[in-house]
């Protein structure tokens, strides 16, 4: 019976002990040396003069023929280009089909031995309001010993302003023509 008593006696002990963890680190050393959470401090990419251009021709039924051109930034790995893209649009129709055939695949704005930028429609709400999914793939000299190649994804919500309408074209481009920042959504090593 006095064994058993020892026992529970010494297991209570045992499980009402602090942590060695809490032994060791004491408050006050948690909040002077704050953990690092994450090891990448990753820049939006930004896209600049981008701009949405429709014009109606003279096919019957009447077709816009729309277009969408921007400068893509890319801060993280001091690369850049420019892409674009066509698409045939009645004018109404607001989901992708035969009457609004934007792609819905990924469109390649640059391909060479330093990376690959591409880019793709989501949703087009309105001309004015989209998103973009948008992928950059490159290898990483900064952030690694060896070339690794780091793919990195943002999907932004796009807002343009009307610039100019008339029954034959519309003209949309961003508000302030400051960049549009597309922030880090992603990323891949």
């Amino acid at each position: 019976m006095q064994a058993l008593l020892i026992i529970s006696l010494a297991i209570s002990y045992a499980v009402a002990r602090p942590s060695f963890l809490q032994d060791a680190i004491s408050d006050r050393a948690v909040i002077d040396k704050p953990v690092e959470l994450a090891q990448f401090q990753l820049e939006p990419f930004n896209l600049t003069n981008m701009h949405v251009e429709c014009n109606k021709g003279n096919k019957s039924p009447p077709m816009f023929g729309c277009s969408i051109n921007f400068n893509w930034d890319d801060p993280n790995a001091n690369q850049s280009c420019t892409c674009q893209d066509y698409w045939q649009w009645d004018g109404i129709t607001r989901t992708q089909g035969p009457t609004n055939n934007y792609s819905t695949e990924y469109l390649v704005c640059k391909d060479n031995r330093f990376g690959m930028f591409q880019f793709k429609f989501v949703d087009i709400f309105d001309l004015s309001n989209f998103s973009l999914s948008l992928t950059h793939m490159y290898k990483d000299n900064k952030n690694f010993p060896t070339p690794t190649i780091a793919n990195m994804f943002s999907q932004p919500n796009i807002s343009l302003q009307l610039t100019e309408k008339s029954n034959t074209m519309m003209r949309y481009s961003s508000a302030c023509h400051c960049p549009i920042e597309a922030d880090i959504t992603g990323m891949t090593i």
